[in-house]
């Protein structure tokens, strides 16, 4: 299942079960682990994307007077 859809799940439990104390610090913990792991992966993604347009432009690159 795609991090955003388990994101998406994850905050409607919270918004609509009922939840002890500790499921709902538990699930919050969870929810910001999932949210860290998709800011990670949306990095990695953008920074392939970089490195990938730089391979293709590394002579452009090379020609810049600085």
């Amino acid at each position: 299942m795609p991090i955003d859809q388990q994101i998406a799940e994850l905050k409607a439990e919270l918004n609509n079960a009922c939840l002890t104390p500790r499921e709902r610090r538990e699930a919050k913990a969870e929810l910001e682990l999932l949210t860290e792991q998709d800011r990670s992966d949306a990095e990695t993604g953008y920074f392939a994307d970089v490195e990938a347009w730089v391979a293709v432009h590394v002579t452009e690159l090379a020609a810049l007077p600085f």
